[in-house]
C-alpha cells in the first residue's frame, strides 16, 4: 500500500502520507475516547465519525493535499 501512495514521481512523498495517517489516526482515537472504546476489538472506522467530524477530516486532508500540489 506504501509502494502506491509514494511511488515514483506520481505518488505523495512519505512524510506527507505518514501527516495524513497520523491525522486519521488522531481522528478516530479522539472519537474512541469519547466513545469509551478501550480495547483493539473495539475500533472505530472513519465512516463512523459524526458527519461533522467526517467532514472536518476529509477537509484537513484536501488542505495538506493541496499544500503538497503548491
Amino acid at each position: 500500500m506504501w509502494s502506491r501512495l509514494t511511488r515514483g514521481g506520481d505518488g505523495l512523498p512519505r512524510e506527507k502520507v505518514d501527516a495524513v495517517v497520523r491525522l486519521i489516526d488522531q481522528y478516530l482515537a479522539e472519537e474512541a475516547e469519547l466513545r469509551n472504546l478501550q480495547s483493539d476489538k473495539q475500533t472505530i472506522h472513519p465512516r463512523d465519525l459524526p458527519p461533522d467530524k467526517r467532514e472536518a477530516l476529509i477537509e484537513e486532508i484536501f488542505t495538506m493535499l493541496r499544500d503538497e500540489k503548491e
